[in-house]
């Protein structure tokens, strides 16, 4: 692979990255709504399948590792589909594709999954903005580490480290101009108070969903605990949530499907072997 210098840290060529001045075009639910219809429609089968707890999920997925489908091929399998929602939603919004799809990223496994979003989405005509929230280089889950990896090479591709709110400033402002903000961050249990770099994100993501950006999460935004369905004070919330294989018990509730927005249920190829209640 060939080498370029590590991500950046702060400055204010990360205001450029982002503040780019095009047009931009007003997002809403009905428009959302209609971009990702065809998905839902394809995928409506998963959203019907009975919900399972988050810890019945992690069985799932090992079960279906020891059959022989890996963490890392999961892994891109989910980042395949939520590249085709972000793409559905960002060229609903832009058709033009000058907007910047922005994708944050925290250290756990749902950060795989958006990490091989933006890989996926790479050799598109759209610049993708990657920031990884943490106080270290690199995520600290095995997959996410590899995709965060690759993406160094990558093309349309700028990858940013956000460890703290004074960085995360310098995206604040522009945040209005991009097409789809993807989070990536994880669920964060709620018994535990966040770590500054998810302080960070949850600002950023506040703000884009205040000037209309649609929000994309992955698995479930973050402040939903996706173990106990806790609602963190202050979760943004989102406007999308792409779930795998099975929706969650714990999002049933009314205030759970508040911060979900619309829910899709994306296959991602488990083989029934490794679901004890497949038919």
């Amino acid at each position: 692979m060939k080498k370029s210098p590590p991500a950046k840290s702060g400055g204010p060529t990360q205001a450029k990255a982002i503040r780019r001045r095009t047009a931009t075009a007003s997002a809403d639910q009905e428009q959302i709504a209609a971009a990702i219809a065809p998905l839902q429609s394809r995928w409506s089968s998963n959203a019907q399948l009975r919900p399972v707890t988050a810890a019945s999920m992690r069985g799932i997925r090992a079960k279906a590792a020891r059959l022989g489908l890996s963490p890392d091929e999961i892994a891109a399998r989910g980042g395949a589909v939520i590249a085709d929602v972000v793409r559905a939603i960002a060229d609903a919004r832009d058709a033009s594709c000058k907007l910047p799809i922005f994708f944050l990223a925290g250290s756990d496994r749902d950060a795989a999954y958006g990490l091989e979003a933006a890989l996926a989405l790479a050799d598109g005509e759209r610049r993708l903005v990657v920031a990884l929230f943490g106080t270290k280089a690199r995520p600290e889950h095995a997959s996410a580490a590899g995709v965060w990896d690759r993406l160094e090479s990558a093309p349309r591709v700028e990858r940013y480290r956000i460890p703290n709110m004074r960085e995360a400033a310098h995206f604040r402002a522009g945040i209005e101009e991009v097409a789809v903000l993807v989070d990536a961050l994880g669920g964060a249990p709620t018994s535990t108070a966040p770590q500054v770099p998810l302080l960070a994100a949850i600002d950023l993501i506040r703000r884009a969903r205040s000037v209309g950006v649609p929000c994309l999460a992955v698995g479930g935004p973050i402040g939903l605990d996706p173990e106990s369905g806790a609602r963190r004070r202050g979760a943004p919330g989102a406007d999308v949530s792409v779930l795998f294989h099975r929706p969650l018990t714990t999002h049933q509730s009314l205030a759970a499907q508040k911060l979900l927005g619309e829910v899709l249920v994306a296959p991602i190829g488990i083989p029934d072997e490794a679901d004890a209640l497949a038919v």
